[in-house]
């Protein structure tokens, strides 16, 4: 393994840790209000739903950390192990930079899919455990969550158990949505990282005239203001797709998670009877605030960690 996978490593273990901490209690917010409204006085206000989650307990927002922070370390290395990669190939076809950049960003948000569909299945369930299990009369938008179970390791016997021990089931449950995350990954990383990598790289150049010199690393200002943007954009535009993620996974048959689960139409159609086209934006304003601190934490651990280590 070369001197540079394994500060992308380091880099992004840093960044895992720094971003979660700081995004998982306003994703359990924004899960909630995509998901269980009902429960909820005033379900459009993201302040009223956290006083209600946290019942004087604020480390109840914290509820289901364990799977993101594990999913974060894992998909921060092939998120930028593979945009790095892409964008090298990509550059060396004669791809021009912004096609290369924004190339790149795509497949590393499908490679990202693939890793975080399951982990954010587990912290769905974990999450909604906050609220009363809630039984939908018709079984179409049926959440009721694996009550009280909110470690990963109850979370996984119980799905065994529930699922009648058959591996494609628990595989078929946990990969519940994966349409659309795909849709969710690939968006976003192609505006996050795609979109970041044009206008850093046009600022450097910009400062390499001015100062008639190289300059490796941006000042961490410019990396906050560059992420901030990126990622709110990025994140406007995926939301639609997370919303109907989060409402397929956190869905369940009444016959039992291995069955016949809830399908993209139907979760598109049950979304939108819930409150027509602004059901599928419930929770961007904390959502939007959450991935303009997420991403630019991300960032700045990433870079910093990078040019502490030479990177």
């Amino acid at each position: 393994m070369t001197t540079n996978a394994l500060h992308n490593i380091a880099g992004s273990i840093t960044a895992a840790c720094f971003s979660t901490i700081l995004g998982h209690p306003l994703d359990t917010i924004k899960v909630h209000q995509q998901t269980s409204a009902h429960n909820f006085k005033n379900p459009s206000s993201s302040l009223h739903v956290a006083k209600e989650l946290c019942q004087g307990n604020v480390l109840r927002l914290f509820k289901g950390i364990g799977p993101p922070m594990a999913n974060q370390i894992i998909m921060n290395t092939v998120m930028f192990s593979v945009f790095h990669k892409v964008k090298d190939v990509t550059s060396q076809s004669g791809m021009d930079n912004r096609s290369a950049s924004l190339c790149s960003g795509l497949v590393s948000g499908l490679a990202t899919a693939c890793v975080s569909t399951p982990f954010d299945w587990f912290k769905i369930q974990a999450q909604l455990s906050l609220t009363q299990n809630q039984e939908s009369s018709s079984g179409s938008l049926h959440t009721k969550t694996y009550a009280r179970r909110t470690d990963v390791l109850s979370i996984c016997k119980y799905l065994w158990h529930d699922t009648n021990q058959q591996m494609s089931k628990v595989i078929q449950t946990i990969y519940r949505g994966h349409i659309p995350n795909l849709a969710r990954e690939g968006v976003f990383t192609m505006v996050y990282l795609g979109t970041y990598d044009l206008i850093s790289s046009a600022v450097k150049e910009k400062r390499y005239q001015q100062s008639n010199q190289q300059q490796q690393h941006l000042p961490m200002q410019d990396v906050i203001m560059i992420s901030s943007f990126t990622g709110a954009c990025a994140w406007i535009c995926n939301y639609p797709f997370d919303t109907i993620k989060s409402v397929m996974q956190s869905s369940k048959k009444k016959q039992g998670v291995g069955n016949s689960s809830l399908s993209i139409d139907a979760a598109i159609r049950s979304i939108y009877k819930s409150g027509g086209l602004t059901s599928f934006f419930r929770g961007m304003g904390p959502s939007t605030f959450r991935a303009m601190l997420v991403t630019s934490a991300r960032m700045i651990a990433y870079e910093k960690t990078l040019q502490i280590l030479g990177g």
